[in-house]
């Protein structure tokens, strides 16, 4: 790759923060998860998926999992039992023809018209989640959306990051931050969990994730790399993460999935291959690893208007207004 590419990649790596950031925070202070191993998954996942993919395949928390998480009616070990069933269910489905099936009895234009929702969702959800400054997120906005017209481009999105942090951030003091080596450990849930997961998380979820994580992701990949078309299928996606969460649920990893949001993101902010992901992979693994617990406190200094800036702009990506505006009258209706 060109220096410029690596540039790109390198930059966009963190595009999907606005979504990572604010749930993976939620559950670590307020739902009683473990960092360690929590961002051990995460980066496993992400490194495994850039490797296999060699796309931009995001990696994201399952939201309706975390929500939960996140307003206490399921526990650290409930959302890890969550993610071992929702593993077992993902691997059946991949070696079955039923998320096919499902696929093939949605019209494009609800297809359109799930992008579109969920474009507003997660910007309405990232709003409702803290304190907005409006003339601090519209500085930052308007920073990365006229390097967009810049030969800065490629880096935009680490720009911003880094201009936001500088400027806005809540300063880390050094000396509380001790380096030392953090491995994840085992944790098997009681049968208790499971059944707990089975009847409060496991449906709700199954069900987002099968139209957002795999249906909907693999119709925007296909979409925005055709020349591997066979390799982005919502099978492969269910295989994916069927098995990251059966085997790193276990290690204290919260359910995870792929994302069509993360996926506009990344594409949005410039990447074209996997080392994005997998450079976001690299950089979970060595705050959990050199950081364990104290990693909490390095995330929590991102400020807030950085996090709804990235999602304003994956939104605006993800929703496609301007090709919206081209559809048949008719199909505006439905979408």
């Amino acid at each position: 790759m060109t220096s410029r590419r690596w540039f790109t990649e390198c930059s966009s790596a963190f595009a999907d923060l606005g979504t990572f950031l604010p749930l993976v925070l939620g559950l670590i202070v307020i739902g009683g998860m473990n960092p360690t191993g929590l961002l051990y998954g995460f980066g496993i996942f992400a490194i495994a998926t850039g490797v296999l993919y060699r796309r931009p395949i995001p990696v994201q928390p399952m939201k309706a999992a975390a929500a939960m998480g996140i307003a206490g009616i399921i526990g650290p070990d409930v959302l890890i039992a969550t993610g071992i069933l929702i593993g077992i269910a993902l691997l059946i489905l991949s070696q079955t023809n039923a998320i096919g099936w499902i696929k093939g009895l949605i019209p494009k234009t609800v297809l359109h018209g799930m992008r579109v929702a969920l474009a507003v969702s997660l910007i309405a959800t990232t709003l409702a989640l803290g304190k907005l400054s409006a003339g601090i997120f519209i500085l930052l906005l308007a920073a990365l959306i006229a390097l967009q017209l810049t030969s800065f481009k490629a880096i935009s999105c680490l720009l911003v990051l880094a201009l936001g942090w500088v400027l806005f951030g809540d300063p880390i003091e050094a000396d509380l931050l001790q380096i030392q080596f953090n491995l994840p450990t085992l944790s098997l849930p009681s049968a208790d969990a499971f059944l707990n997961a089975t009847e409060t998380a496991f449906l709700p979820q199954m069900a987002l994730t099968l139209t957002n994580a795999l249906i909907l992701t693999a119709v925007i990949a296909q979409d925005y790399f055709p020349e591997r078309a066979e390799k982005l299928t919502e099978k492969q996606f269910a295989f994916s993460s069927g098995l990251a969460n059966l085997l790193l649920a276990p290690l204290g990893a919260m359910p995870m999935c792929h994302g069509a949001g993360g996926l506009s993101a990344h594409y949005g902010l410039g990447s074209r291959t996997g080392w994005s992901v997998v450079l976001f992979g690299v950089s979970c693994i060595l705050l959990a690893s050199l950081f364990g617990q104290q990693a909490t406190t390095i995330l929590a200094s991102v400020p807030y208007e950085v996090i709804t800036v990235m999602v304003v702009f994956a939104g605006w990506v993800l929703a496609d207004p301007i090709n919206l505006l081209k559809v048949r009258p008719s199909c505006k209706g439905i979408i």
